[in-house]
């Protein structure tokens, strides 16, 4: 038999002395974990046994999502977005001009005031619904419809979440110089430098909302900016952004709204109201002209009379009566100005309001400062002049002031087109037009 080592030989051992050794081992374990984190110069018998700390490294700041989809658009690019996909780069909108869109956009289709006449029913539908159709193609690049409404069921079947049922004289985004512009920001979103207004009621009216399609124009795009405090005030620096609340008080850009629309009870979010911006726009065509405009020229005017109202120099609004609780009958008194640009009718009325705001800010000179550097003629003013001919922008002007709060009846019971005022005031009022309501019918 050949030789073989010990340590090549295994030898069995008796289960007495392996049950033995096996209770030694048991035994000493504590002791052996005790040695063994007994190394921190504690000696005592009785010290607990402290288990090694581990560091935990802090996980790394979580960076914002970027959204990638216009992080390649140029300065000049159309693009098509959803409504919920414009950020707001300002605080405020003036609700009354909100309110006069979607008092006029709704008509209502069930009105008896010319049931009688299909013609003249159709005429006032295709006057306040049909206008709705009218700004969306205007506003998003494709000129005006294509053609009015044929009959009162091609009327209730438009709808601007319907494409197939309206049709453009252009197609969307085709005609640029309209469309409204956007920012692409430090975090590849879009922020919106004009057009606040007309994409808030979008997002109101009832086949509108947040996810209906439009069309705006890349203005800048920013993405190339490390942080959103280097891309916010590069938009201040350029005038992109207007950081005031709804009572022209600074704020924070943390302090944007997060979304267009009025603010409701079912989401969260929406716009301040901003009273003198509404009062600016129903100057419009009175006391300045809208084309050309910088950004934000409606709030610089509104700043203006704010100021000018604080100096004692106009009656503030609240002097007069502009809404609830006073009557509508009082807030629509007609105010006029006579040829010598002498003010009749109300003195206190909503269109009160306006002719006194207008006749402030045509009073002003061309080179006259408004805001900062902006001065009365980049901001539209118009010269308001005594005894002009028809035909000039005073005159348009007296006429427009005296349109404002008319009604869309007239004095032979034929439909025409109301006074933005009318619709604003009474959507404030009222609600949607609709019989039974304090529309009037």
């Amino acid at each position: 038999m050949p030789l073989t080592s010990l340590s090549d030989r295994s030898f069995p051992m008796p289960a007495r002395p392996r049950a033995l050794l096996r209770a030694l081992a048991l035994a000493l374990l504590p002791l052996a974990l005790a040695a063994c984190n007994g190394g921190g110069g504690d000696d005592r018998d009785d010290a607990p046994a402290t288990p090694p700390v581990v560091e935990t490294p802090a996980p790394p700041p979580e960076t914002p999502a970027r959204n990638t989809a216009w992080l390649e658009t140029k300065p000049g690019d159309v693009i098509q977005v959803l409504i919920e996909e414009l950020h707001p780069t300002q605080a405020a909108i003036g609700y009354d001009q909100i309110y006069y869109k979607l008092g006029r956009w709704q008509g209502d289709f069930d009105r008896a005031t010319w049931a009688a006449s299909p013609a003249q029913q159709l005429d006032y539908l295709d006057n306040t619904v049909g206008k709705k159709f009218d700004d969306y193609c205007e506003d998003m690049g494709g000129g005006k419809r294509a053609q009015k409404f044929q009959s009162i069921a091609e009327a209730r079947t438009a709808r601007l979440d319907q494409p197939a049922t309206f049709t453009c004289a252009s197609a969307p985004g085709s005609l640029a110089a309209n469309l409204k512009t956007v920012v692409v920001g430090w975090d590849g979103n879009l922020y919106l430098t004009d057009g606040h207004h007309t994409f808030s009621a979008l997002r109101e009216i009832s086949d509108g909302g947040p996810k209906l399609p439009v069309w705006v124009k890349v203005d800048a795009n920013y993405s190339s900016l490390a942080t959103a405090a280097a891309f916010w005030q590069r938009m201040v620096d350029e005038r992109r952004a207007w950081l005031r609340d709804g009572q022209n008080q600074p704020i924070t850009v943390d302090q944007l709204p997060v979304r267009l629309g009025l603010p409701n009870a079912q989401e969260a979010g929406g716009m301040q109201e901003d009273r003198y911006r509404s009062l600016v726009y129903f100057t419009r065509d009175i006391a300045y002209s809208n084309g050309n405009l910088p950004e934000f020229a409606e709030f610089l005017w509104g700043d203006w009379l704010r100021r000018q109202a604080a100096g004692g120099q106009l009656p503030a609004l609240d002097q007069y009566k502009t809404q609830a609780p006073a009557a509508a009958a009082q807030i629509l008194a007609v105010s006029t100005l006579d040829k010598d640009l002498i003010g009749a009718g109300s003195n206190d009325s909503y269109a009160a309001a306006v002719r006194d705001a207008s006749l402030k800010m045509s009073a002003l000179k061309d080179a006259d400062i408004v805001f900062d550097d902006r001065d009365a003629a980049s901001l539209g003013r118009i010269a308001l002049v005594p005894n002009a001919a028809s035909g000039t922008p005073t005159k348009k002007a007296r006429d427009t002031l005296e349109e404002l709060p008319r009604n869309d009846v007239k004095a032979d019971t034929s439909p025409r087109g109301a006074g933005k005022l009318w619709f604003a005031v009474n959507y404030r009022t009222c609600g949607k037009p609709a019989a039974g309501t304090c529309w009037g019918w």
